[in-house]
């Protein structure tokens, strides 16, 4: 190994402990704690869809079995770990696919750095299915870049797989076939008999997961389920909204403004950068993933593009850089202004999160969420947890007698069928415990709560719970706990 490479793998080394130690004491994030509760709970004999799902189904199977092999126990080192593991192979793969389709070395270590740090930016310190997806993305573009038949149906049935973890992996598909047009039509390297072939066995192999899915899921009796929560619900039912877009666009303007000028300079010398396979695939790719922030602007659902806009920046930045090898100090100068502007903005808005860096979190909390239900629960009670619900579900390692953990939007969209839910819920005399009615929100999805299914649902609740419950006020966490009342 030459100086080098000693060099860029220290870098990648080092950032990756940082990163551990970032994602440790980030704690387990909102919507880690579903993934955990869902996945923990086929541990314990539940199945897939017996709970309301917020990804697709091979999210929490995944999650489920990756816990259980470093340990089972769902603790915080072990969150972590997969955590940190999953960042590893964003860097592994995006080094090894990139240096391998760009030959260039230099391209890769920037683009994988890149990578890494967006992970920083993108909420990947939390466990999110864009980290899976991102991976499987890297690799369907290694094998679109041999650029044969065969292996766009190797590419297809990666995205098919990605489509398994999240539904926002099809916008991945599209720009693919984007991509094919303009390489038979505006570039003109492939005639449409060529790229027909390729595109065909392309969707082949993205229908390949989805259909053997379709029938895992037929012969268990859960095909309803499995279509409305993963495909009807999240490209149909789920709701836009711009409430993160500030905080999207704080965070993540420094990769969105190298990206821009980026591709500035690439159209100056468009015939180099815009003919390029792998630049062309990789502005398509990027472009196209973004379509999922018209939904919502959580930053991790800019992840997807993360790799390809920094494939693009690292390009670029290779070419120039030969260029003006004699100002090359001057662009190291920029480079690093900026990453400063990032830092001193993080710290001014964030200073919480840099916190981060500096200790290492006790949880010690953790014991104190699990002794406020557990203390009175028996063996087989169940609770109503509303008040931040997976939260205590996690905590706890109890569960509800409704097919949801939280109240957020799906939750919102299950009711509008099932307005009874609640106070079937408190008829069942095995429900012991109701955590109700301490946030001023009432439910998580505070857009929907007063829509007439939610406003009747939870008038029942209230309603079941003064005839049926006792309330009583929690000295240490000072929130509001149900206890069912003796003979009811």
């Amino acid at each position: 190994m030459n100086k080098k490479n000693f060099f860029q793998v220290g870098v990648l080394l080092i950032l990756t402990l940082i990163f551990g130690l970032f994602a440790y004491n980030s704690d387990f994030g909102y919507d880690a704690l579903e993934y955990l509760v869902i996945g923990r709970s086929m541990n314990d004999g539940y199945e897939m869809y017996d709970f309301i799902p917020s990804k697709s189904w091979l999210w929490y199977v995944f999650v489920q079995h990756a816990i259980n092999l470093l340990g089972g126990d769902f603790t915080h080192f072990q969150v972590t770990l997969l955590i940190t593991l999953l960042f590893s192979s964003i860097g592994i793969s995006t080094f090894y696919v990139v240096d391998k389709i760009s030959k260039n070395q230099k391209t890769a270590f920037v683009a994988t750095f890149l990578t890494l740090l967006s992970c920083f930016f993108m909420e990947m310190n939390f466990l999110e299915p864009e980290a899976p997806i991102a991976v499987l993305a890297i690799w369907s573009c290694f094998f679109l870049s041999r650029n044969t038949n065969t292996y766009w149906l190797f590419g297809g049935i990666l995205l098919g797989i990605a489509m398994c973890f999240k539904s926002i992996a099809m916008f991945y598909v599209a720009g693919a076939g984007f991509y094919l047009l303009y390489e038979c039509f505006i570039i003109r390297q492939s005639n449409f008999w060529q790229i027909t072939q390729k595109g065909t066995l392309f969707i082949l192999g993205f229908t390949i997961p989805l259909g053997l899915s379709l029938l895992y899921f037929y012969s268990i009796n859960r095909l309803e389920q499995h279509i409305y929560w993963s495909y009807i619900y999240p490209f149909g039912s789920y709701p836009a909204h711009t409430i993160f877009l500030k905080k999207l666009l704080t965070k993540t303007f420094w990769l969105l403004l190298l990206t821009f000028f980026s591709l500035l300079l690439a159209f100056y010398h468009r015939k180099h950068f815009f003919t390029n396979f792998v630049f062309s695939l990789s502005v398509f790719l990027g472009i196209f993933s973004l379509t999922s922030l018209l939904k919502s602007q959580a930053s991790h659902y800019l992840f997807p593009a993360a790799p390809f806009f920094s494939i693009i920046i690292a390009m670029v930045y290779s070419y120039y850089s030969d260029i003006f090898a004699k100002k090359i100090k001057q662009i190291y100068l920029f480079v690093g202004s900026l990453a400063l502007l990032v830092a001193i903005i993080t710290f001014i808005s964030r200073p919480d999160v840099i916190k981060r860096l500096f200790h290492v979190n006790d949880f010690a909390i953790d014991k104190t969420y699990n002794h406020t239900v557990n203390r009175y629960l028996k063996k087989g009670d169940k609770a109503l947890l509303i008040d931040f619900g997976s939260l205590f579900y996690f905590h706890s390692h109890v569960y509800p007698n409704v097919p949801f953990i939280n109240t957020e939007m799906q939750t919102s969209d299950y009711i509008k069928r099932h307005v009874n839910v609640y106070e079937k819920s408190l008829q069942d005399t095995s429900l012991k415990l109701v955590i109700f009615g301490y946030r001023p929100s009432v439910i998580d999805d505070s857009s929907k709560v007063n829509t007439p299914e939610n406003k009747e649902a939870l008038d029942k609740l209230r309603k079941g719970l003064q005839e049926k419950f006792i309330p009583e006020k929690d000295s240490i966490l000072y929130i509001t706990l149900w206890h069912r009342k003796p003979n009811l």
